[in-house]
């Protein structure tokens, strides 16, 4: 996944194809958007909490929501998402991950990432 601190790639890219970016302008550089596929998530299939996904997101782009009973399932707000694809990497399932990242013909620019995380009341502690 793209480390959201660092702008190596453009620094050392021998063609000049990568614009050089200062590390503010790049974490708001949308190279892609996540996608949550319900039917893939281990919370949804085995009833058991995760949030794997949303606990390194840079943006808060993925947070968790109520779900049922007491688990959480995670939303994903794409004004905030890079795609910088720390979610897809995150998450445990296999063969076909519950979020990745399609990536954008054009770079875009996200909202400003949140300074505050969601309210996540209810989450005692990352649950594995």
């Amino acid at each position: 996944f793209c480390d959201y601190d660092c702008v190596a790639c453009s620094e050392v890219c021998p063609t000049n194809a990568l614009s050089l970016l200062t590390v503010e302008a790049k974490k708001r550089t949308k190279l892609g958007v996540s996608r949550f596929i319900k039917d893939n998530c281990i919370v949804k299939i085995e009833k058991t909490a995760c949030g794997a996904c949303s606990e390194g997101c840079p943006t808060k782009a993925v947070y968790m929501i109520p779900y049922e009973g007491n688990l959480l399932i995670p939303e994903v707000d794409p004004s905030l998402c890079i795609g910088c694809g720390y979610c897809e990497y995150a998450c445990p399932m296999t063969p076909y991950k519950a979020i990745y990242v399609d990536g954008l013909p054009v770079h875009g620019v996200s909202r400003k990432p949140r300074t505050e995380k969601p309210d996540q009341s209810g989450i005692d502690d990352f649950p594995f």
